[in-house]
């Protein structure tokens, strides 16, 4: 494995442990390019689990831009733009790594095998990961960034949710 992809991957990972953070994630618009495109890709391939295909085609971006929009809105309320592309990097690849994850578990998941109780668990490390992210990218204390992270989940619940009939 090449030298990129090695130091992408141990990025990865580390923003996966809570060992790293936005800032070391490197500014790259191209890098964070290239990761929407398998985020939204990935971000309707689950969706198309609980909607119809032609919407779920559609849920992946439309997923993406609201998350590049709240992240850009939280990062101008705290006057912090200039961090804006490794912000929201990092929060693409992380959820890029556990769509990865979650994908094969949905798949499978019956109601007798117990796989929801680990899908909720990865939902879990998710949650704690993006408060990590959000919480130095803001430099604000974990609570306050517990609480950026329910907002935004209730946004895209509610927004996402309306637009596509998920409620």
């Amino acid at each position: 494995m090449s030298t990129p992809w090695r130091a992408l991957l141990a990025l990865v990972g580390g923003l996966l442990r809570l060992q790293r953070g936005p800032q070391d994630v490197p500014y790259s618009p191209t890098l964070l390019l290239l990761a929407l495109v398998p985020y939204a890709l990935l971000g309707s391939a689950l969706a198309g689990f609980a909607i119809p295909g032609e919407r779920a085609l559609l849920y992946g971006p439309a997923e993406a831009a609201l998350l590049a929009a709240l992240v850009y809105l939280v990062l101008a309320v705290r006057r912090q733009p200039a961090r804006y592309v490794q912000t929201l990097t990092a929060l693409v690849l992380a959820g890029v790594a556990f769509n990865l994850l979650s994908l094969p578990l949905t798949a499978l998941a019956r109601p007798e095998n117990g796989l929801g109780l680990l899908i909720l668990l990865l939902v879990g490390w998710s949650f704690a990961v993006s408060v990590h992210i959000l919480r130095q990218a803001l430099d604000i204390p974990v609570p306050a960034s517990v609480l950026v992270n329910i907002g935004f989940f209730l946004v895209a619940w509610y927004g996402l949710g309306t637009l596509f009939g998920l409620q």
